[in-house]
């Protein structure tokens, strides 16, 4: 793979990576202001629970498979850009750290936006 290629294929996936944070955020800041204002029935509880769950898996699912990508990508380095600075920090990083700190950002807003909701 050219290099240029593997810059672009990275920069595209840290792009969805970015796009899933800024959902989370704003889903976050929506079920927050909709909760705050107390006029929920049981049944708009409800629905939006099961809508709170499914987006955050949806959410986690898509910057999972953009970290794992960015991380499968180290393999793709040619030997001129895996000897620069960059290169040996790109292959040092911890990719199973951010696997489970994202998992603890997408599911855990998610399951404590369930609580919240339902509380």
């Amino acid at each position: 793979m050219e290099q240029g290629e593997l810059r672009n294929w990275i920069e595209h996936r840290a792009e969805m990576l970015f796009v899933c944070i800024k959902c989370l955020v704003l889903m976050v800041v929506g079920v927050a202001v909709a909760t705050s204002w107390g006029q929920l029935s049981d049944n708009a509880e409800l629905a939006l629970s099961i809508a709170v769950a499914v987006i955050g898996l949806f959410l986690w699912f898509g910057s999972h498979g953009a970290i794992m990508d960015i991380s499968a990508m180290r393999a793709d380095m040619n030997d001129d850009l895996r000897s620069t600075t960059f290169g040996q920090q790109f292959s040092k990083a911890p990719f199973p750290v951010y696997l489970i700190l994202n998992t603890f950002a997408m599911l855990g807003a998610s399951v404590m936006l369930i609580v919240l909701i339902n509380a």
